[in-house]
This record gives structure tokens, C-alpha cells and sequence, in this order.
């Protein structure tokens, strides 16, 4: 009878280990198809879990989005099983996607002594830093002894090829304007992954920052070779490609840009300054009158703007209009004062009545110590003394 006994209770133990092990596989075959919330439901009808179990469980939550309950089985599992570095990892990225920076840091700076060696450890750990420096954290400033930039140069130098930290580098350094440095570290990344967009974006910004126009075109360029489309960049190429006399290119980058914020008033006023200097006035009135009707540009730029275009396109009396205009909401405008008797200097055949106007320019401006008045009263006398000497000489004819 005993025996009988024993068997049966034998029997009822590999059952249930059968039954144990059934449960097992069935959550791990749903996990690894993605079926998350049917895994965990096998993986909870496991009695006395063991650990891999609770992690699955954790990395199941995980795929769901439900991040709360994947950091507490995470925690559940890492504090009964502590030398669990690959857990550890996981568990320390997930609080830096959670906010939970602080906490990160510790479990990265333990990975990191634990395992010296490991670049992505110093990764993570500069990840969390550098977020605890943006907040300005305070029980991180009284205990912080590294920087973010540290940590993620400690990366580059146990993997030189680490393209996500090289990355964080040139951003630190982009932001301290130490622009030959973001050189060579552009470059590194570059030279091992030519068509890392990330870095592309660093090298563009880091020759338009420099006023190196024609580098930050060939970036710019080579960011929409590469997909890339947003404002920022169309922005900046629309600029670049002003900055070296490419207008036409430039119209198009700030079309499109107008195509995305048709009511932005600055492109429109942008739009109306390089029609005007591909002498297409149609179009650069059009685009002048779009930036009046959203008004929240000064009215004042936008017919200074509008002027100009009038002048290169040698329409000297409508440019004189839009610059007394301009004048009208803004008398100290002294580019708008010289522009106009410029204007009438190409306009009016009577030039004795254009000096009359250049001699009342000068006599307004001529004490005045303001480099700019010094600079129009200095063309103004080179421009009379011409004038003067002309008449002089057809007075002499007659």
C-alpha cells in the first residue's frame, strides 16, 4: 500500500513538472512570435517561477508598451538574481526611456565597474548623465564627479567605432562651438559609416555655425541624398544657398518650406528678397503682398524688401514709393533716405535737381558719428563730386 502511494505521488510530481514544462514552452514560443499578453498569461500559470520567467515576463510587458509593469518585474528579477548583466541592461535602458535617470545611472555606473571593459555600459551611463545635466538634477549635482562628455569619450576609447557615442560627442562639442574638434569626429564616424544621417546633420550645422557656406551646402545637400526632410534642414540649405549667390536654389528650398506653412510671413518676405534678385518681379511682389497680408513682420522690412526688388529691376519710381513707405512707419531708416535719392539719381534726367537731393542727404547725416551715416555720407560726396564735375563739363559744352 505504501508503495502504491509513493508511485502515485511520484506520478503526480512529473505530471505536474510535465504540465510545468508545457506552460513553459507554449509562453516562450507566443513571446518569441510577439503574442505578449498570451505569453504572460502562460508564463503566470507557472507555480514557483523560476527566474527566467519573471524576465520573460518582464521583457513581454516590455513588447507591450506597459513599461511600469516591466520595470517592477525587471526589479523583482534583478534583486533576486544580481550577476544578471544582460537583465541589468535592459532593465537600466528602460529607465532612461522611463525618465528615471538617476536610477540609471547607478545600475549603468555598477555594469560599468563590474565590466570595464564594455563601451556600451560608459553609453548608457553618459545617456543618463546627460539627461540628470539638462534637468539640473540637484541630488545629482552634489554627488556627480563625471560629465556626460567623460563617460561617452571613455566609450570611443574602448570602441573607436561606436558610432552612437562619437555622435553624443559631436553634439557636446557642436553645442560648445569648438567646431574643429566636431571635425574630426564628424569624420571618424564618417569614415566608418559614410551615410550615418546623424552625423551628416552635425557636419552640416557645424560648417553653417562657421559662416562656411559652401561645406554646409555639400552636407545639406547630401542630408536630402539621404531622405532627409524637414524644416531645419530646408531651412538652413535655403540660407547656404542665398550665402553663395545660388538664388534660384534657394527659391526652391523656401517653396517648399511655404508649402508646409503657406501663413509663415518670414518665407514670404524671404521668397519677395530672392525674386527680387533673379529679377522676377511678379512673383517678388506677389510673395511681398503675402508677408503684408500676415502682417507680423515689420512692415517697414517687408517694403524695404519689396523696395529693393523695385531697384534691381530697374522700376526706380515704384522703389522709391515702397521706400518712403517704409520711411513713413520708420523715419531713422538712413539705408531707405539713400536708396531713394539713389533711385532718382537713375530715374530723374534733371540732375541738377538729384544733387539738390544728394546735398540735403549729406547736410542731414554729415556730423552724424553712427558708422552707418558715415558710410552713406561717404558715397554721397564721391557720388556728388561726380555729378558735379559732369555738369561742370556739359555747362561748358553748351
Amino acid at each position: 500500500m505504501k508503495k502504491y502511494l509513493l508511485l502515485i505521488f511520484l506520478n503526480m510530481i512529473i505530471f505536474k513538472a510535465e504540465a510545468q514544462s508545457s506552460a513553459l514552452t507554449v509562453a516562450d514560443s507566443l513571446y518569441a512570435v510577439g503574442s505578449y499578453t498570451k505569453a504572460i498569461k502562460n508564463y503566470q500559470k507557472v507555480s514557483n517561477p523560476e527566474s527566467p520567467v519573471t524576465l520573460q515576463i518582464a521583457r513581454s510587458y516590455k513588447g507591450l508598451g506597459n513599461s511600469k509593469a516591466a520595470l517592477e518585474n525587471y526589479k523583482k528579477f534583478l534583486l533576486q538574481h544580481t550577476n544578471q548583466p544582460i537583465a541589468a541592461t535592459e532593465y537600466g535602458r528602460l529607465l532612461i526611456n522611463r525618465g528615471d535617470y538617476f536610477t540609471a545611472d547607478s545600475i549603468f555606473s555598477g555594469l560599468a565597474t563590474a565590466y570595464p571593459d564594455n563601451p556600451e555600459y560608459f553609453y548608457q551611463r553618459g545617456r543618463a548623465i546627460k539627461q540628470l545635466e539638462k534637468k539640473g538634477d540637484s541630488i545629482w549635482k552634489k554627488k556627480a564627479t563625471l560629465k556626460s562628455e567623460d563617460v561617452f569619450s571613455k566609450a570611443v576609447q574602448l570602441d573607436s567605432t561606436h558610432q552612437k557615442a562619437l555622435y553624443q560627442l559631436g553634439l557636446h562639442y557642436l553645442g560648445q562651438r569648438d567646431y574643429p574638434i566636431v571635425d574630426k569626429i564628424c569624420f571618424k564616424a564618417l569614415d566608418i559609416d559614410p551615410e550615418n544621417v546623424e552625423m551628416v546633420n552635425i557636419l552640416a550645422q557645424n560648417y553653417y555655425l562657421r559662416g562656411w557656406f559652401d561645406e554646409s551646402v555639400i552636407w545639406f545637400e547630401k542630408l536630402i541624398a539621404l531622405g532627409q526632410s524637414s524644416p531645419f534642414i530646408h531651412n538652413n540649405l535655403g540660407v547656404s544657398y542665398h550665402k553663395t549667390n545660388k538664388y534660384k536654389k534657394a527659391i526652391d528650398q523656401y517653396l517648399i518650406l511655404v508649402g508646409i506653412d503657406e501663413e509663415d510671413y518670414g518665407l514670404h518676405h524671404k521668397l519677395a528678397e530672392l525674386y527680387g534678385l533673379t529679377r522676377d518681379i511678379e512673383k517678388a511682389e506677389y510673395h511681398a503682398k503675402q508677408a503684408l497680408y500676415f502682417k507680423d513682420l515689420p512692415l517697414d522690412d517687408i517694403y524695404m524688401t519689396l523696395g529693393r526688388a523695385y531697384q534691381i529691376n530697374k522700376k526706380f519710381e515704384n522703389a522709391i514709393g515702397q521706400y518712403q513707405k517704409a520711411l513713413k512707419i520708420d523715419p531713422t531708416l538712413i539705408r531707405a533716405e539713400y536708396d531713394i535719392v539713389v533711385c532718382a539719381d537713375n530715374y530723374y534726367e534733371d540732375k541738377k535737381e538729384v544733387v539738390k537731393l544728394y546735398e540735403r542727404f549729406l547736410e542731414k547725416h554729415k556730423d552724424s558719428k553712427d558708422r552707418l551715416s558715415v558710410f552713406y555720407a561717404t558715397m554721397t560726396e564721391r557720388r556728388l563730386s561726380q555729378l558735379k564735375q559732369e555738369l561742370f563739363l556739359k555747362e561748358g559744352e553748351d
